[in-house]
């Protein structure tokens, strides 16, 4: 089958990719624009993430509103953020938990660590990139203006890989900490499409696994070392398992919605 939009997938489509790109100029709008090249770089780090990260953030909030037709509600289901937040809590926590564990276990918990290292490397991440990654470019694309999932997840995946090479000293290690952000981050799309579209999940799961190597005294990059990959490929075997039991119960409860009641 073609894709074949109609104006109003080409308004959602026009919308949602015009806002992810400028996101990307936000800091220097803020750089160049507002403050100057050198006042803004003397800013704290945590201030320029809320600043930038914030300002982000409200422009998906509001294309989406406007999108939903000035409807909150719609919004937070484009965005998949009107499911159970509690649940998706619960389950990321739980997938997460070898990883966490396994890396106190081989580095340590690391004493220096605050609230803002937590925060700035941990739980930022995981909310700033999957809302905007997952929730409002491919969540959007896919859903609303039936692109073919493939084009916005490879697009996605490959700017989600290029903010990660800074990790990186080489060449042979530029090429595995793209393919390992690559992969991370068609994942993470899956991890949102098969638990019914609730974002909830994977960016808890993100912002948990971000965190487990936060408090640790881990330091590495993106590809980790053989024994931080055998906890972090249990976990990622834990929310692969959670994504295809809420996926497998959700085909179950439409087969039953859509069966005809006998006569």
């Amino acid at each position: 089958m073609k894709f074949q939009p109609d104006k109003k997938q080409v308004i959602i489509s026009l919308l949602v990719i015009a806002t992810f790109a400028i996101t990307f100029f936000i800091p220097r709008f803020y750089a160049y624009g507002i403050y100057g090249r050198n006042t803004f770089n003397a800013f704290p780090i945590y201030y320029k993430i809320l600043l930038c990260h914030g300002t982000s953030l409200l422009l998906c909030f509001l294309v989406t509103f406007y999108l939903a037709s000035f409807s909150f509600k719609k919004m937070l289901e484009m965005l998949g953020l009107n499911r159970s937040i509690a649940l998706a809590f619960v389950l990321a926590l739980s997938a997460a938990l070898p990883l966490i564990l396994g890396m106190q276990y081989l580095h340590g918990f690391n004493k220096e660590t605050g609230l803002t290292d937590i925060w700035i490397n941990g739980i930022n991440p995981g909310f700033y990139e999957e809302i905007l990654f997952r929730g409002f470019m491919i969540g959007i694309l896919v859903r609303y203006a039936k692109w073919p999932a493939i084009i916005p997840i490879v697009l996605s995946s490959l700017l989600f890989a290029m903010g990660h090479l800074y990790q990186a000293h080489n060449i042979s290690e530029s090429i595995i900490v793209f393919c390992t952000a690559f992969g991370a981050g068609a994942g993470f799309y899956l991890f949102y499409k098969y638990t019914n579209w609730n974002l909830w999940f994977p960016l808890f799961l993100h912002s948990f696994m971000d965190t487990a190597t936060t408090i640790s005294n881990w330091h590495g990059s993106i590809t980790m070392s053989l024994q931080d990959n055998i906890f972090r490929g249990i976990t990622l075997f834990i929310a692969i398992y959670i994504s295809y039991r809420i996926s497998k119960n959700e085909k179950m409860k439409n087969k039953f919605k859509n069966e005809e009641l006998p006569v």
